[in-house]
Order: C-alpha cells, then structure tokens, then sequence
C-alpha cells in the first residue's frame, strides 16, 4: 500500500465514482479501479459495493476514509512545513461571491504589494463550497460568513456589510414595507449554500415567515438585471447595488423591524499549520481597513 493509493482511495470517495475519479487524477478507469482492488487485497476486505450501475461505500469502505484523510491532511502539513523553512509558500484563498466580487480584488492586490514574493490563489464560490474546499485542504484560508461547520473552524472577524432589499423604480412596493407585505413580495435570491441566501432566510426564519421565491441564481449580476426588470424583490450587499440606485434603475426597500448588518471573516481549519506566508496574510487581513 502507498500514499498513491490511499489518495486514488479518498478521490472515490469524494466523487463516488472511480470513472470520475479518474478523470480528476488524470489516470485511466481500469488503473484506478486496480488500485481500489490492490487496496481491498492489502486489507483482506470489501471496500466498496457496485448495485445498480452506483457505487457504495462498504463499512470497512468508511472507516478507512477517516484514517486516509487524517493522513493525507498530515502528510501535506508537513510538506508546508519544510516548504515554510526555506521559501514563500502559496496563500490558497477562497472567498464567498459577494466578499469575492467586492472587497477580494482589491484585498489581494494590497497583500502583492505588500509582500510580491508570495504566491496568492484564489476561489470564488459560495459559502458551502469555500467550507468543504477548507475540510478538504484544498484552501488555506475562506472569507464567508459565520461558518457552518463552526466546530471545525476558527474564525477571525474581518468587516461589516449591509443588506439591503431593493426592486425596479416602477415596482409596485411602498418605499417601506412591514413584515406581512414582506411575506407576501416575490423574491430573487442566490443559491443554496450561499451567504446571501442564508441571510435571507434566517430574516424570515426568525419571523415564522416562509419566502416567495421567484427566482434563484448563483450570478449577482443576473438577479440584479431581472430585479430591473420587474421581476421581484432582491437582497444584496448595499456596495454591489449602490451604482444601481445612484443611475436610478433601482430604489431601495425598507423592511420595518429587520437589522440588515452582514459580517464577513477569516475563517481556517483549527488543524492548519499556518506557513510564514499564511501568517502574512492572516495578520493582513485581520489589520487590514476597508
């Protein structure tokens, strides 16, 4: 058994599929399939069950993942760890689509400024997939709201924002609306898993509100355009709608009762070993004013 293995191993796993495995390793299917079976062999059991064209991850199969995980995630701490001795190591970021698309080109620019000799990778995506690219290792650092899987995760409180509720000029809404006209409004809303989503629904969660969705897209700009067009209601970072308001294609809604602040922060394993590099940019992020 060799740490190739064991990585052929977690990406199955991961992707419950050893042709897509494959894919993602740049190997054939039949290799990678080998290797599941010389892995099965080395431990004298089943590892995973084929029914129904799908693949099954077997006791024996799960238990062994949590032991590959523990060691790969050792395995790449140490190699960050003798990479930190003698160069600058590259800052993995990952930042949800509103941080992202607001604050993180500017952030970043700053941090290369500041110190151009380390390398910076960056992923925007929503919250969910920043906190599972952060189980995974595969980020160094996630700028999100609070965390889901707290537990896992420290956190380091980076800035406010604003939400605010807006629609088209022509859209038939007061200026002002109180909780049951709010409950009764078209919504556009981002995706599931993402940090505007969730502040949406935790505002009507707390009032025992269920929320009319019109539409729901993962592109910013998308739902800001059908907002425009008179589509429904949309909650957004105040700094991605202020240019639309400022132009007058979009006014803002008042919500009687609703606090609209959304904090971002600096979230990473409690595990990770933090490189030189990371506690650059650790320190530079949490210092750091907007």
């Amino acid at each position: 058994m060799t740490l190739r293995h064991l990585r052929i191993f977690q990406e199955v796993c991961r992707t419950n599929s050893m042709t897509q495995a494959a894919d993602n390793l740049n190997m054939t299917q039949p290799a990678v399939s080998n290797a599941i079976r010389e892995l099965e062999s080395y431990y004298h059991t089943k590892l995973f069950e084929r029914m129904n064209r799908k693949l099954y991850i077997t006791n024996a199969g799960e238990q062994l993942s949590n032991y590959t995980d523990s060691v790969i995630y050792q395995l790449d701490e140490a190699k960050d760890l003798l990479q930190d001795l003698s160069i600058s190591t590259r800052v993995r970021i990952g930042a949800n689509i509103s941080y992202g698309s607001i604050y993180l080109p500017g952030m970043i620019s700053e941090f290369e400024k500041k110190y151009p000799n380390i390398p910076v990778y960056m992923v925007i995506q929503n919250s969910s997939v920043i906190e599972e690219l952060l189980l995974r290792n595969e980020l160094d650092f996630g700028i999100i709201d609070m965390a889901a899987n707290s537990m896992y995760f420290m956190a380091e409180p980076l800035i406010t924002d604003e939400m605010i509720a807006v629609c088209a000029q022509d859209f038939p809404l007061k200026s002002r609306l109180s909780l049951s006209e709010l409950a009764r409004t078209p919504l556009l809303v981002r995706e599931n898993g993402s940090g505007s989503r969730n502040f949406v629904e935790c505002i009507y969660s707390q009032y025992g509100m269920k929320p009319i969705i019109k539409m729901e897209s993962a592109d910013m700009y998308t739902l800001i355009e059908s907002c425009k067009k008179n589509l429904g209601l949309l909650f957004l970072p105040r700094l991605a709608l202020a240019p639309h308001i400022a132009d007058g294609t979009l006014r803002s809604i008042e919500i009687e009762g609703i606090l609209s602040v959304r904090r971002y922060y600096l979230v990473y394993h409690k595990s990770k070993y933090l490189t030189k590099s990371m506690k650059y940019f650790k320190e530079f992020s949490i210092t750091r004013r907007v």
